[in-house]
């Protein structure tokens, strides 16, 4: 396995996604490249609000999480893009063929929805976490 690409998190602009175990997986195991979430309210001011966090030193990621518990395994990717899939709303940040082909097996809903693309994985570090030189 390749070595992670290693960020701190103070240069990024994190979203949190919660995921089912199966989906997870499949990320982790690279065979899905792609995340979705419905063209809801909560989805378009969520998305939004963390769009507008994007400054030129900060690295747009998408942070997995398997599950609700506390100690959930977690993983990062850089964001690609996200596009409005069949809805009213324009929405990206970076473009994407309009002629993909869409992954209902994927759990890619068939109503208006956000297509989230993920690049590379990455390995976010927290500064608090490293040790410290011994005196």
């Amino acid at each position: 396995m390749a070595e992670l690409l290693k960020l701190p998190r103070s240069q990024c602009s994190i979203l949190p996604l919660v995921l089912k175990g199966k989906w997870f997986d499949m990320i982790e195991r690279g065979e899905k490249r792609e995340e979705y979430r419905l063209s809801t309210l909560y989805w378009r001011k969520r998305l939004h609000n963390w769009d507008r966090k994007f400054t030129e030193s900060t690295t747009p990621i998408v942070e997995f999480r398997r599950g609700y518990a506390k100690d959930a395994p977690r993983m990062a990717f850089w964001c690609k893009g996200i596009e409005t899939v069949s809805g009213l709303m324009p929405y990206a940040y970076v473009e994407h063929p309009a002629d993909r082909c869409l992954h209902p097996e994927w759990g890619e809903p068939d109503e208006p929805h956000f297509f989230i693309q993920l690049g590379g994985r990455v390995e976010l570090t927290d500064p608090e976490n490293l040790e410290s030189p011994s005196k």
